[in-house]
Order: structure tokens, then C-alpha cells, then sequence
């Protein structure tokens, strides 16, 4: 077996939006809302998602490219507060070879501002040196949070 170098990394982004915490943290709860914004790509698609939104609770899903939905996420909820945080582990990997590409553990926290919420995400994650790096998913998160921007606009 190859020795491949992990790399662990945090990422961590802040976002005041425009909608009371309550709003924001349903938009993360509610499965028919998060699959009309949590994909990063403008040609990506969710290809399947299961959600169990409770502790100890399964989320699954296939996403990537139309032409290519090859990334499967797996998590499990660890803690949720609700309208204030969420918390979960998962590993990230291909749906058709299942090699790991990461594990990680986020952290969501939905803090009431005067003018809607200032919403946290923070990832903590192992980068297993296989088709993923940081900076790949600091970038997907980045335009994640958009599409989450434009969808509670509207």
C-alpha cells in the first residue's frame, strides 16, 4: 500500500444573512429546502439525498457535475440545538470506486443578529490525499453559502 500524506485543516466561514435564525437553521433541517441550494457548482446536481434530521441521525447523498455525480457524502448528527447549532462527522468519498477522499466534522451555529443571523459554519477536516484538498472544499463552501444567500432572498 502507498503511504499517502493526510492533511488535516480548518475552515471556517461567517455570514450575516438577511433572515431570522429560525429561517436560516430550516433551510439546513428541511431536506426539500437544502436540495434547492447545497451544491457548490453552477452544473452540479444532488443526484440523491437522504436526510434524517435528528441526533445520531444519517444524512447521504450523491452530488457533483450533471454529467458526473461521482462525490457521496456520509454523516451521522451529533448534536442539534434547534435555531442555534448543528453538528455532525462524516467522510466524503467516490460512489463509484468508494475510495475516501476526507472526514470531517462541521460545526453550524445560528446566532441572532438585530438584523437576521450571523451564521458560523466551521469544518474541521482530514484530507486523506486522494481527490480532495482544503482549498477545494473551502471553495465549495464559499459558493454553498452563496446559493444559501440567494435562496432565503427570495
Amino acid at each position: 500500500m502507498t503511504n499517502v500524506k493526510i492533511t488535516p485543516d480548518t475552515i471556517t466561514f461567517e455570514r450575516k444573512l438577511a433572515a431570522a435564525p429560525e429561517r436560516v437553521f430550516r433551510a439546513w433541517a428541511d431536506r426539500e429546502e437544502r436540495i434547492q441550494w447545497d451544491v457548490p457548482g453552477e452544473d452540479w446536481v444532488i443526484a440523491e439525498f437522504s436526510q434524517d434530521f435528528k441526533e445520531d441521525g444519517v444524512e447521504q447523498s450523491r452530488f457533483g457535475p450533471r454529467e458526473d455525480p461521482d462525490a457521496e457524502s456520509y454523516g451521522r448528527y451529533l448534536l442539534i440545538v434547534p435555531n442555534r447549532r448543528i453538528v455532525s462527522a462524516g467522510v466524503m468519498r467516490s460512489a463509484r470506486s468508494g475510495v475516501a477522499s476526507s472526514t470531517t466534522m462541521m460545526t453550524l451555529d445560528f446566532e441572532p443578529d438585530d438584523e437576521g443571523t450571523i451564521l458560523t459554519l466551521i469544518d474541521q477536516s482530514v484530507f486523506l490525499g486522494v481527490g480532495e484538498t482544503a482549498e477545494m472544499r473551502a471553495s465549495g463552501w464559499g459558493s454553498i453559502l452563496a446559493k444559501l444567500e440567494d435562496y432565503l432572498s427570495n
